[in-house]
């Protein structure tokens, strides 16, 4: 998947908090005219992803595939060295580059090494084609003699922009996704307007579906709550929402991006395995990230030494409730199952 960037996206998730807006009708949106400077920063703040494709999620044969966040089988091996070539660029750039993309390493089992000839698992251009990066394990189809992200950074972009895009695109490299599309994010968008505001970039409104509009399906992702704050998000005008809510353009590592790439990195695992009757998808819950398991599927968790808390999401009729009464171990893996013909699911040992 080739997700092109202009800076901020990936990758945190929920239960979802809906809030009622009566009846509200949307106002017709007409197009605005940007100045060059300001179409220059609202490039510097978003992405496209060339290929959506992996919206449209289809569950392999055996359903046994571990699951990343935002898309499927996106994360390196956790402990895995990343090498980064850089193809053009001044030392002092790289320099920069390198310097911010390792802020990930303080909280993620991984690490980037700078290499300047031979494999790389990453390859850098510093070429005027906008801000993007391919994600996560996607890097390893892209021939060695091709860059796999770019960084659009030239004499005038200022240092909080070099450090903002470099975390983000590497929020990608690492196999995060766009944080306004995880499948319980809560943005009340004002179509018309958010349609008239990309085509200010020459989006069309299939684009603005595509990048924008759509979230991520809950078999394709594992997830946390909605991060606002997360390196990953678009920032939100609040024209563009009904409820005029907006989100800034975040400039750091929030405090969920640093726990959840921690979690998705970390060797400490189970597997959980859906083995009930039911042919419906099971989501539960797991330290405070968000699974959807398809029927026969199953996932690859992070968990704590001790002390972890499993969570199954059950409806009985009309009434669904979270059971939170279990506790898994590390040293065991697992099966949700049926208790008799009432709805009831619970968590066994395998």
């Amino acid at each position: 998947m080739h997700v092109r960037i202009s800076i901020p996206s990936f990758v945190a998730f929920c239960l979802l908090a809906s809030v009622f807006v009566a009846c509200q009708k949307e106002e017709d949106f007409p197009e605005t005219q940007f100045s060059e400077q300001e179409l220059a920063e609202l490039a510097g703040q978003t992405c496209l992803t060339q290929d959506p494709a992996d919206l449209d999620y289809v569950l392999s044969s055996d359903g046994a595939d571990d699951r990343a966040t935002g898309l499927k089988n996106k994360f390196w091996t956790p402990g895995q060295t990343l090498r980064v070539r850089f193809l053009n660029g001044s030392s002092a750039l790289q320099a920069k580059v390198m310097g911010y993309a390792k802020q990930w390493e303080s909280f993620a089992n991984i690490k980037f090494a700078q290499v300047s000839s031979g494999t790389s698992e990453i390859r850098i251009a510093f070429d005027n084609a906008g801000h993007w990066s391919y994600v996560g394990k996607d890097n390893l189809s892209i021939a060695q003699n091709q860059k796999t992200m770019n960084l659009q950074f030239g004499a005038n972009t200022t240092e909080t922009e070099i450090r903002t895009t470099t975390l983000h695109e590497f929020g990608h490299a690492l196999g995060l996704g766009h944080e306004h599309q995880n499948p319980v994010v809560n943005i009340q968008w004002k179509t018309a307007a958010v349609y008239a505001y990309y085509a200010q970039m020459g989006w069309s409104q299939q684009q603005v579906n595509q990048q924008v509009l759509t979230k991520y399906q809950g078999v394709q992702v594992q997830h946390t709550n909605h991060d606002s704050k997360s390196i990953m998000q678009y920032p939100v005008p609040a024209s563009l929402t009904l409820n005029n809510a907006g989100i800034p353009w975040n400039t750091q590592l929030s405090a969920t991006d640093k726990d959840f790439i921690g979690k998705m990195y970390s060797s400490q695992r189970i597997r959980v395995r859906h083995a009930a009757t039911t042919t419906n998808p099971i989501k539960f819950s797991l330290n405070g990230v968000y699974y959807t398991l398809a029927k026969n599927e199953s996932v690859m968790a992070p968990v704590k030494t001790t002390g972890n808390q499993l969570a199954i999401w059950e409806c009985i009729g009309s009434n669904c409730v979270w059971d939170n009464a279990y506790q898994p171990l590390l040293t065991k893996n697992y099966r949700i199952a049926n208790v008799g013909t009432t709805g009831n699911m619970t968590l066994v040992a395998e």
